[in-house]
């Protein structure tokens, strides 16, 4: 089959169309902001998976007598997970036809299309995280169990949850439920106090009032006594982030809270970045256009720093 060089192509389709294309296709990608970002975090790879070990430090120190050997201590195996990240495409096809009939509107309305595409594809995937982290089939922390559990294992065989133990709907008492679990629960495989506090907070749409009312009113809610509200000065003193209310979480009622990014597993793995290629079809004269992406979302710890507020 003789080759057919680049040259032949129509102008329209080649170089001179490319600058326009990705124009439309960045704007797409920027109507629908990535929510996960603040609360995932995000790395990059250069190999075809990571994956991911947990161990311990030392126990404690122990007493020792005068010209006695040092005490020593060796760190304990903990969990493996490995994240692979996946390759996801997506293209279409401009005939010549339809842009010489609308010029650059066709094309323009779809490469904004395929940047949408790829910010919405990557929106549900993290959600998916979230709103599946209840069962330990869809979405596994390290330790094997549901991201969002009761019985999560630390490295040396204890137990602990992060979780309400019993589901209740967002007030007061469960916000006070929350925030003494997250200073409790959270030890490390030694069983040293991690001394983590709530940095982020996510919710729906239904609860986002809701949750502004606890932190953010001047008196204590839901109450006749005029008692001072203990939590107001926490919020946005930079100690807590609300943040926008998320219309992806599944789970209207619930609430979650993050600790600091290092201390939690919730994990975007990129392998490679959003990327876009442009050719001319020569037998038909359509523009080809097409864009790639890998990667991956999982939980890489046993769920310590992460804590759902199930609602009842």
């Amino acid at each position: 089959m003789p080759v057919t060089p680049r040259l032949w192509a129509p102008d329209w389709m080649s170089t001179s169309a490319l600058p326009w294309l990705q124009e439309a296709i960045d704007w797409g990608r920027k109507k629908k902001p990535l929510w996960f970002e603040p609360v995932f975090n995000m790395k990059t790879t250069d190999r075809p998976y990571e994956q991911y070990t947990s161990f311990t430090k030392f126990g404690l120190m122990a007493e020792t007598d005068e010209n006695a050997p040092y005490y020593e201590d060796s760190p304990l195996q903990g969990f493996d997970v490995t994240l692979t990240p996946l390759q996801y495409s997506l293209g279409f096809k401009v005939s010549r036809l339809a842009y010489d009939d609308d010029k650059l509107g066709v094309s323009r309305n779809l490469a904004s299309g395929l940047g949408e595409s790829h910010t919405e594809t990557q929106n549900q995937l993290a959600a998916y995280i979230i709103n599946n982290g209840t069962s330990s089939t869809l979405v596994p922390a390290s330790d094997g169990a549901a991201l969002w559990s009761t019985p999560h294992l630390r490295e040396d065989g204890v137990s602990f949850r992060n979780r309400l133990a019993t589901a209740a709907d967002f007030n007061l008492t469960s916000w006070k439920t929350a925030l003494t679990d997250f200073a409790t629960q959270f030890k490390s495989g030694r069983g040293f106090y991690q001394n983590y506090v709530p940095r982020t907070i996510l919710t729906h749409y239904d609860t986002y009032n809701d949750v502004r009312e606890v932190l953010q009113s001047q008196l204590k809610p839901n109450t006749a006594d005029n008692n001072m509200n203990a939590y107001r000065d926490f919020f946005g003193s930079g100690d807590f982030v609300l943040l926008p209310p998320c219309a992806y979480l599944t789970d209207t009622d619930s609430v979650y809270l993050f600790a600091d990014k290092a201390d939690h597993g919730l994990t975007y793995l990129s392998r490679e970045a959003f990327n876009t290629q442009t050719d001319p079809e020569f037998k038909t004269r359509a523009l080809l256009t097409a864009a790639w992406a890998r990667y991956d979302f999982g939980v890489t710890n046993n769920g310590l720093g992460a804590y759902a507020m199930i609602g009842a």
